[in-house]
């Protein structure tokens, strides 16, 4: 048997580290959502990027994070999508949340994250 946790459930218990545990009253920040730049939205649509929900093709106009916990590895992790603008305002509504304005100037790295 593996001494490193797979897809076995019944393994990942007996392989968690104490110190790493999440305790089960922290809290998540909130999910949030952003519009892009109009900058770097134009620039993702002239590379040919596209929403990242699946079989959607339309521009990237909204970034959405949403925080969750993995009990894999007992943390907290960050989840960002950059996804059209119907998608966005979909993840806002399911957490009862608005989709927030662009900040003020484009992001200066290419693609804001990297690939």
């Amino acid at each position: 048997m593996s001494t490193v946790p797979g897809g076995d459930a019944m393994t990942v218990r007996y392989h968690r580290n104490g110190e790493a545990e999440v305790p089960e009253h922290q809290a998540r920040p909130r999910p949030v959502a952003w519009s892009i730049h109009p900058a770097d939205a134009a620039e993702f649509a002239a590379d040919g990027l596209h929403c990242e929900t699946r079989r959607c093709r339309n521009p990237q106009a909204v970034v959405t994070w949403r925080w969750w916990r993995s009990a894999e590895v007992g943390k907290v992790l960050l989840t960002e999508h950059l996804v059209c603008l119907e998608h966005g305002q979909q993840f806002a509504a399911r957490h009862h949340t608005e989709v927030e304005p662009p900040p003020p100037r484009p992001c200066s790295s290419r693609h804001g994250r990297s690939r």
